[in-house]
This record gives C-alpha cells, structure tokens and sequence, in this order.
C-alpha cells in the first residue's frame, strides 16, 4: 500500500519511496501526507527544533486545544501592535484584552491623567500626573497652594496637605494656611494637626491641654509648672522693683534727688514696658510669623506684660467652658469695676484722691493693649467651605448662633469704653489742664491740680504735653487693631 510522505515534506506526483518526498522551504510546514507546504500563520513562524509553527517573539497564543495545538498569536493585555511586534501600550494609555487592537487614552476616561509607567492593563492605572490631583469629577485639577506637588496619583479625598496648612475635610479643596503654622502637621488623613490641637487651623485644644501665649497647646501638667513660674516671675519683679526704689532712696542726697532718680526709673520702665508689651502681642497679631526658638522662649516670658489673667492661668485646665465670649466679658468688666473702685475712694477720701485717681489711669494704660485686643476679637468670622461660620478668636463659637447680634452690640459698646474712650479721656485730661503743662519743668510739679495726670505728662517736655495720646494710640495700632 501507498505510504504518507512524512510532516514538513510533500509530494504533489506520489514518490516511490520516501526519498521523492521533497521537504518545505525554510519558514513552511505541511501536513503528514500533504501534496504541498503552507507558510505559518499570521503573527507565528517555523521552529525548526520543535518542526511546529510558534508565535513570533513578543506575541502570546491564545486558544489552543487540549493537546496544545491550533491557536492564534496575537498581543497580551496591556500591549499593542506595532509593525510586526507588540509594544508596550505608552504612558498615558492602557489596553486590557487580548488582542491587536489599540491601546485607548486615560483622557477618555479621566481628564489630563497618565500611567506611571509602559504596558498599563487597566483604566484603574490611570493617575492624575505630579502636581495634579483628581477631582471626583472626571478631571485631575493643578494643586492648589498648601497641596503636595510631588504625589502622583492624587485624589481629592487623599490630597496630601503640606505642613502649615489644613483643609475643613476629605471633600474640601479650599486648602487654608493656619493660623499658627507649627499647629498643623500637614498630611493626607483627616487629622492634621500636631498633638493636643484639634479644629478649624488645629486652633483648638483637646481635654487636658491648654493654649501657651504662643498659641501653641500643651498638657496641663505643663502648665501648671508655668503658672507656679509666672508667679514667681511677678514676685521677683514687685521685689526688684521695690529694691530699687528703696536703695535709690537710701543713696540720694536728699529728697529731690530721690524724685529725680525714681523719676528715670519710672520712665525708662514705662518705655521699656510699651515695647515689651508690643513685642509680646507678635503672635496674637501675625500669628504666622517665624521666630527663632530662643526668641519664642523670651516672648513666652514677656507675655506676663500683657497683664492677661486668662494667659497668665491655664484657664483651658480648670475651666475649659469658658469661650471667648466669655473671657472678654469678664477682662472688660473687671478693668471697669478696678477704676471705679478706685475713682469712687478718691471722691469719698480725699486725701488719697491724687493716687487712686492715678492709679486708676495707670492701671488703663498697663491693660488697654490686652482689653481692647480681646474687644477687637468679638467682630471678625471665618466662613468655612462647609457652610459653617466661626469666630476667628474661638472655633468653638458659630457667629450663626442667635446671640451672635448681643455680643457684636457689646463689642461695639465697648469700643467706646476703651480704645476710644481711655484715649479721649487722655485728651481731654491733659487739653483741660494744658496751660498749667506748659510751664517749665520745676514750676509743673508744683501744680497740685495737675499731680494726678503726674502719669500721662511726666516724662515729656512741656511743649509735648499732649504726646501720651499719641503714644497710646501707636501702641493701640501695633496690638489690638492689628490683631
């Protein structure tokens, strides 16, 4: 019987033996039995090792049968056609089946996004590039300031926040600076503030902290330690003071001398007092601001000449329900209550009236910084991205709430109590006794009419008398209107 020519060979006449069986060109195959060779199919060639037709390098085979045979060779995911090879799909575009087909574009499904690196199988591979970020609605948006710019793959719910800023929530794009920039430890969770602060800008304190004169908030078990300094501080102040007085006293010649000399004491306090205390308002003002840390340390001492009760007491320790409000109820108040104490023993004892009335104007010039800082501190809002309103100087206080329209009535009212009030009491104390101030130096501090404004004119010159209105006033601008 007729014998089949072997694989790889044909015979288009019959053969008489196996010999006459000619073999296939180079990259052809036939059948055992064929009459004629046949090229590879598409995309495969010739494997002269295994005499089967395989898939050409860089292509895979799809669809074989069970004993390994038939298929075609086409591109895996994530690769396309190109030439006669497959290439890895670019950045910035992806393919997920099988096949020649093209690779589609991230843009179709999210606006300006690209893959992070070649061959990307899927649409989920498609990321907001660096300096950009997802914004849930199809389209990666320019970070804005206060945002990573050097994450890829950014969304809005996981924008990571730069140290210093803070963002109301994980849906908000309204990036905001804070108001004291070591509060905010920055991020992409939820929680971007440091330890113990929490709230809008992390300017609230947690339970069991308070906030230090550098706004900063710390245990409470610091701060007692502080409260127990602060009070050592202003007995070794009252005892250098005293001191100084007593030697001057001792030293002088006679008693002209002596007056001479608490004289300059007095007044070079009174210059060195201002400028402290102006300097201690720094982060209340520009909370912002970056200070050396030995620097932070020397204004943390200062603030004692701020003369505020509620930085000098830990009150978030022992009383963490007093708000704002609150504090500058009672600071305005009590500073009311004080002078008119003080007036009032002046008018019923006369032979203290010079120094009660002076004391009562020393003690407006020692605190109007302070009070009228906090007074300022009733008006200004803060609208958040999330419909909410707050008061600037307490987060825990909604300027939406229904006594919102009282306190901005009492703020004004005492507007005119003190920044305006004290200023044009000055004036109006010193105008009144103006032709007595103008006389030579010797001659004024005869003028027992004029001894209890001995606070206001003292350290000027007579053609200056007035320049303790203006000096209130600088101060008043570098503190509270500032703030």
């Amino acid at each position: 019987s007729c014998q089949l020519c072997p694989k790889n060979t044909f015979s288009i006449t019959g053969a008489t033996d196996s010999n006459g069986c000619t073999p296939c060109s180079t990259g052809e195959y036939s059948l055992e039995g064929s009459g004629y060779c046949q090229a590879c199919p598409q995309y495969m060639e010739y494997d002269e090792t295994t005499k089967k037709c395989v898939c050409l390098a860089s292509f895979i085979r799809i669809g074989r049968d069970g004993d390994g045979n038939g298929g075609t060779c086409t591109c895996k995911p994530g690769e396309t056609l190109m030439g006669t090879k497959c290439h890895p799909c670019e950045k910035a575009k992806w393919k997920a089946e099988e096949g020649v087909t093209s690779c589609s574009l991230c843009s179709s499904t999210l606006e300006d996004s690209i893959t992070e690196d070649f061959g990307s199988t899927s649409a989920k591979d498609c990321k907001c590039p660096k300096g950009t970020y997802d914004d849930g609605k199809g389209k990666c948006e320019v970070v804005k300031d206060g945002m990573d710019d050097t994450a890829f793959g950014m969304c809005l719910e996981n924008v990571t926040v730069d140290p210093g800023f803070w963002r109301v929530n994980s849906d908000s794009t309204d990036v905001r600076e804070c108001h004291v920039s070591e509060a905010c430890t920055g991020g992409n969770s939820t929680n971007y503030c440091r330890e113990g602060h929490t709230g809008p800008y992390c300017k609230l304190c947690i339970d069991g902290w308070t906030e230090d004169p550098l706004m900063l908030c710390k245990s409470c078990e610091n701060s007692t330690i502080d409260v127990i300094m602060t009070i050592v501080i202003l007995v070794l102040i009252a005892a250098a003071i005293g001191s100084l007085v007593y030697v001057s006293k001792k030293k002088a010649r006679n008693s002209e001398e002596h007056r001479k000399t608490v004289k300059r004491f007095k007044n070079g306090g009174k210059i060195i007092f201002a400028g402290a205390q102006i300097t201690a308002s720094l982060p209340s003002v520009i909370p912002a601001i970056t200070l050396p840390n030995n620097f932070k340390e020397a204004l943390k001492a200062a603030s004692i000449l701020n003369i505020d009760m509620f930085n000098m007491v830990s009150v978030g320790c022992w009383a963490g329900s007093v708000n704002y409000y609150s504090k500058a109820l009672i600071t305005t108040l009590t500073i009311i209550a004080i002078c008119g104490v003080l007036i009032l023993t002046g008018q019923l004892v006369k032979k203290h009236r010079s120094k009660c009335f002076t004391s009562a104007i020393a003690i407006t010039y020692l605190v109007l910084p302070t009070v009228t800082t906090k007074i300022f501190g009733l008006f200004p809002c803060d609208e958040l991205d999330d419909g909410s309103e707050m008061l600037r100087k307490d987060y825990t206080i909604s300027c939406l709430d229904g006594d919102r329209d009282f306190w901005e009535v009492y703020g004004w009212l005492m507007v005119g109590v003190f920044p305006v009030g004290v200023i044009s009491m000055y004036g109006f104390l010193l105008w009144s006794k103006r032709a007595k101030l103008k006389k030579p130096v010797e001659q004024r501090l005869k003028e027992e009419e004029i001894t209890p404004l001995l606070f206001l004119w003292e350290p000027y010159k007579p053609e200056f008398w007035y320049w303790e209105v203006i000096e209130t006033g600088r101060r008043l601008m570098m503190t509270g209107v500032l703030s």
